[in-house]
């Protein structure tokens, strides 16, 4: 007996929009974007290596970009969620000016050390102080942020010599220099804890041969780390004072305030994904080591100005009413009638595509005519329907006026076992992608 299939949402969602768009899937692992999409490919250039920044993209992706878009010495070139500063620091070394947008105070002063104007006494400077961290000595008073956790987190010699260097940081002169020896100081931390980021936060390390992470093992990684910046100090001498790069700690929503109309070249970016993840969380002991934040509430006031692709300090109301399109509505009314593990999820979806959309428009109020929009964007599911992050966005652009260009499938992405069995044959819309946009 023959069994009459029933497509269900995914089935006729997914198909029916990406329809209207070229959607370029990879032919061979090897002609993939999946090297570039993915920080690890950055670990050993200069500038880049100072601090590993895991939802970081290649700087290689920003110069083929560039590279495709006929980018000029001069043009501006714009990222509303500048993250560790990866488009910055490129287009500076592509003699582009730039402007970055960061709501997270520790990922903001991340992109300024990286893109700032370094002098030959800077060099000079940095390593005499590194030299006298050699011989520091503990302090008899120290403040110890107000982290819950953070007696777990180090052990105690190694949270205590950590507090120590910040300590005499804090009386370097040469502010730049200062900055610096921050950066390789909170570079460090991660490696410092018995904790490591996985997921959506921290997890205590499970080894077979465990590490043992008291202060002589800080001591020895800090160094290397200071190392590290030194050999690139020349590197970054030598891109200095060429171009005009500014990184702002305030929201992309606010683009138009920075920039005039119609004056930007492009724009590259990967925004915070749909999938729950609080970057607030993940990088929680760089924010309160590094006394980015002080105060629980402060966190809250932190989270409360980012896109809401979270739960955590999460408010149903909308910031600002926008336009949006008639299928973010389908999608959410399909996941309000699903059992998913938090009932505000809908909500959530809505309220980040309202952001999203909101960014977009700023973008092309900003762009000049023939600009481009370059967004590095992940899908993701709830409840057996997959959210297609990007073929949602490149619905809302066509309907500002871009064109969109392509969608390039960089990589495929892997969901929760829980998601596993119910997604796994949309498994080709579960992908991370590259939307290219053009104002036209």
């Amino acid at each position: 007996m023959n069994v009459l299939y029933m497509p269900n949402f995914n089935d006729k969602f997914l198909v029916t929009l990406e329809k209207e768009f070229k959607v370029d899937y990879p032919k061979t692992n090897s002609t993939t974007y999946k090297s570039l999409v993915n920080y690890a490919s950055d670990l050993n250039l200069p500038i880049q290596r100072w601090y590993r920044y895991k939802e970081g993209y290649s700087i290689k992706l920003v110069d083929k970009i560039l590279t495709k878009y006929n980018v000029k010495d001069g043009d501006l070139i714009v990222d509303p969620f500048c993250g560790s500063g990866s488009t910055l620091l490129q287009a500076k070394i592509n003699k582009c000016n730039s402007i970055g947008f960061e709501i997270n105070p520790f990922s903001a002063f991340l992109a300024k050390v990286k893109t700032q104007d370094y002098k030959k006494q800077d060099m000079i400077s940095f390593y005499e102080n590194v030299s006298e961290l050699h011989n520091i000595k503990k302090k008899q008073n120290i403040d110890i942020p107000k982290l819950s956790t953070i007696e777990q987190l180090f052990k105690k010699d190694a949270l205590f010599y950590l507090l120590t260097i910040k300590e005499e940081i804090k009386q370097i002169k040469n502010k730049r220099v200062a900055d610096l020896i921050m950066l390789a100081w909170l570079g460090i931390l991660e490696e410092s804890s018995n904790y490591r980021k996985a997921g959506n936060g921290l997890k205590i390390r499970k080894t077979i041969k465990k590490t043992i992470r008291d202060k002589e093992y800080v001591k020895k990684i800090f160094f290397n780390a200071l190392k590290k910046i030194g050999e690139d100090l020349e590197f970054a001498i030598n891109i200095s004072n060429q171009v005009s790069t500014s990184v702002i700690e305030d929201t992309c929503f606010n683009l138009n305030k920075y920039t005039k109309k119609n004056s930007v070249k492009g724009v590259i970016f990967s925004p915070p994904y749909a999938n729950c993840f609080d970057y607030t969380e993940i990088y929680k002991v760089e924010l309160w080591m590094g006394s980015f934040v002080k105060e629980y509430s402060d966190l809250k006031i932190l989270r409360k100005r980012g896109i809401r692709s979270h739960l955590n300090g999460y408010e149903i109301e909308s910031k600002i009413a926008v336009k949006s399109v008639p299928e973010l509505g389908t999608l959410v009314t399909e996941l309000s009638q699903k059992e998913l593990w938090d009932k505000r999820i809908p909500k959530m979806v809505e309220a980040y595509f309202n952001d999203m959309f909101h960014s977009l428009t700023e973008i092309y109020q900003a762009l000049k005519k023939k600009g481009f929009c370059v967004i590095i964007v992940s899908n993701s599911a709830y409840g057996g329907i997959v959210v297609p992050t990007d073929l949602l966005l490149a619905k809302f652009a066509k309907h500002l006026g871009f064109n969109v260009s392509s969608i390039n499938v960089a990589r495929n992405i892997i969901t929760s076992s829980q998601q596993y069995e119910e997604t796994k044959k949309y498994g080709k819309y579960l992908r991370e992608s590259i939307i290219y946009l053009e104002k036209k």
